[in-house]
C-alpha cells in the first residue's frame, strides 16, 4: 500500500543526497517537533495525551540508548506508527530514487551487423524493445553487463545510439537522462515480452519483428498498469482502472474517449477498482458522466499552511512545464500562494471554496443504466474518493468489501524533514467530514459484501446486473 500511495505524489521520483547524521535523541526530537507543528492530524489523532505523552515520552528515552543509524530510522517509524495514517512515512530505498550525476552519455558505435544479430538473439535481455518514448536495441557488452541504447525517439535531447540504459545479471539498472544525471534502478522481465523498471516505473516491449503500431503499444502499456475497456456480455461492458497515478490522466482519459461508442452502447457498465490504491482525483473525470446523475454533495478539505506545504507548491510549479497547456494551473497556484502565505500556521479552504459544495452532475446524454463498482481492501486514497462519489449516484452499487481507509490526512508531499537521506512523506490536508465520518482504518462500505465464497467477483456482477 505504502509503493502505491507513493506515487500519488506526482512526480515521485525523491531526489535526495547523502545527509549529515544525527544522535537518535536529536532525530526523534525533531521529528517529534517537525510532526506537531506540521502534520494536520496531529490535535486529532493526540486527543489522548496522557496517551500520547506516555508514547512519546518512553521512545525519548528509549533513544538515548541507539547510536545505529538503522535503529533509529526503526525508532522514527515507531513514532509515526502511533498516529496510524499511511499518508505520513518515509522514503526508503524501496521506494524513491537518489539523482547522481555523470560526465556524459556515451554514444555507442552499432554497426547494421550488430543490429542484426540482437534482432535474431536468443538472449532474453538481447533484442529490440519499445515503449511510447522510445526504440531503443539492448546489446550484450560482456558475460555480465547489458546497454540499451537509443535507435529512435521523439525526444530531441537524444541522439541515435545514446545510452539510455546499463543492465546487469544481477538486475541492477542504471537510466540516464539528457541532463547528464542517472538513477540507479532494478528490472524484472515480466515475461519474454515485458522488461519493467521496479522504481521509474520504465516498461520496454520487446519488437525485434516490428510489428508493434502505437495502438497495440498504448494497449499493452494500458493492460501492464491495470486499465482496460472490454465488451463482456452483448449488454454489459467492464471498465478496469486499477491505478489513479499522475503520470495516467492523459492514458485514462485517452482510453475513455477511444471507447466512448462502446460504453454509451452498453446496457451496464462495471467499473473495476480493485486495488487502486490512489493517485490524483483527475484520473476519474473522464469516468464520472457515465456514473454521476444529479446532485451531489461533497464536504470539502481543510489545508494547514507551513513552509513546507508552500515550498512544496512552489517548486510545483516551478517544474510544470512551460507549454501554454499548463499555464491556467500555473496562474491558479501563484494566485493561490499568495493567499496561504497570509494565513500561515492556519487551517484553511482554498480559495474561493466553501465547506459543503454541492455539484449538479449532467450524467452523458448517452450512458449505461445500472452501473456496478467492484471495490476490495487495496482500494485508498483517490480511489476512496471515487467510491464515495460513486454512492451518491442513484444508479450506482459498490459491490465488494471494505476500503482501505486512507483519506481523511491526503495530499502527501516530501516535507523538510530528513533522517540518513530518507525524507519524511506528510499530508497536507484534513477533510471536514471530520470528526463525525472518519474513513481512515475504517474503509468505506460496500453496499453488497462480497465474501470469501464469491470466487469471480465480475461474474457475480454481470448476474447482479442482468438477472
Amino acid at each position: 500500500m505504502k509503493k502505491t500511495i507513493l506515487f500519488l505524489l506526482i512526480f515521485l521520483f525523491s531526489v535526495t543526497f547523502a545527509q549529515e547524521k544525527t544522535n537518535s535523541n536529536n532525530a526523534l526530537g525533531r521529528l517529534i517537533d517537525y510532526t506537531e507543528k506540521n502534520y494536520p492530524g496531529f490535535d486529532e489523532k493526540s486527543k489522548d495525551k496522557i496517551l500520547y505523552e506516555h508514547f512519546k515520552n518512553s521512545l525519548l528515552e528509549k533513544s538515548k540508548k541507539i547510536s545505529d543509524s538503522a535503529e533509529t530510522l526503526s525508532l522514527l517509524k515507531e513514532y509515526l506508527s502511533f498516529f496510524r495514517d499511511r499518508h505520513i512515512f518515509f522514503l526508503d530505498d524501496s521506494n524513491s530514487l537518489k539523482l547522481m550525476k555523470t560526465d556524459k552519455i556515451e554514444n555507442l558505435k552499432v554497426s547494421k551487423q550488430q543490429l542484426n544479430k540482437i534482432s535474431n538473439s536468443k538472449d532474453s535481455l538481447e533484442g529490440i524493445w519499445r515503449n511510447e518514448e522510445f526504440k531503443i536495441g539492448i546489446l550484450k557488452i560482456k558475460d555480465s553487463l547489458y546497454k540499451g541504447f537509443v535507435i529512435a525517439s521523439e525526444n530531441k535531447g537524444w541522439k541515435a545510439n545514446d545510452v539510455l540504459f546499463t543492465l546487469n545479471t544481477q538486475k541492477k539498472v542504471q537510466l540516464f537522462s539528457n541532463d547528464l544525471t542517472y538513477f540507479d534502478d532494478t528490472y524484472q522481465l515480466e515475461n519474454p515480452e515485458i522488461l519493467r523498471f521496479t522504481k521509474t516505473r520504465k516498461n520496454f516491449f520487446k519488437d525485434n519483428k516490428n510489428q508493434l503500431t502505437t495502438e497495440i503499444l498504448n494497449k499493452k502499456i494500458n493492460k501492464l498498469f491495470g486499465l482496460s475497456v472490454e465488451k463482456i456480455t452483448p449488454k454489459t461492458t467492464l471498465v478496469k482502472l486499477q491505478n489513479f497515478d499522475y503520470p495516467f490522466v492523459e492514458r485514462i482519459e485517452k482510453m475513455i474517449n477511444d471507447n466512448k461508442d462502446l460504453i454509451e452502447s452498453s446496457e451496464n457498465l462495471i467499473i473495476d477498482l480493485r486495488d487502486n490504491g490512489g493517485g490524483t482525483t483527475k484520473s476519474m473525470t473522464p469516468i464520472l458522466p457515465y456514473i454521476m446523475d444529479g446532485k451531489i454533495r461533497s464536504m470539502n478539505v481543510e489545508y494547514f499552511v507551513s513552509d513546507f506545504y508552500i515550498s512544496n507548491q512552489e517548486r510545483y510549479v516551478k517544474n510544470l512545464p512551460d507549454t501554454d497547456k499548463y499555464n491556467e494551473e500555473k496562474k491558479n497556484i501563484l494566485e493561490n500562494l499568495i493567499f496561504y502565505k497570509k494565513n500561515m500556521e492556519k487551517y484553511v479552504l482554498a480559495p474561493n471554496q466553501k465547506p459543503v459544495e454541492t455539484e449538479n452532475y449532467e450524467g452523458n446524454a448517452i450512458s449505461p443504466k445500472q452501473v456496478v463498482v467492484l471495490v476490495n481492501k487495496k482500494v485508498a486514497s483517490s480511489g476512496e474518493v471515487l467510491v464515495l462519489l460513486a454512492k451518491q449516484s442513484k444508479k450506482v452499487k459498490i459491490l465488494g468489501t471494505p476500503t482501505s481507509g486512507v483519506l481523511d490526512y491526503a495530499n502527501a508531499m516530501i516535507s523538510n524533514y530528513e533522517y540518513d537521506g530518507h525524507s519524511l512523506i506528510l499530508p497536507t490536508y484534513r477533510s471536514l467530514r471530520l470528526p463525525d465520518f472518519p474513513i481512515d482504518n475504517i474503509g468505506i462500505q460496500p453496499d453488497i459484501y462480497l465474501d470469501k465464497s464469491v470466487e469471480n467477483w465480475v461474474n457475480f456482477a454481470v448476474d447482479y446486473l442482468e438477472n
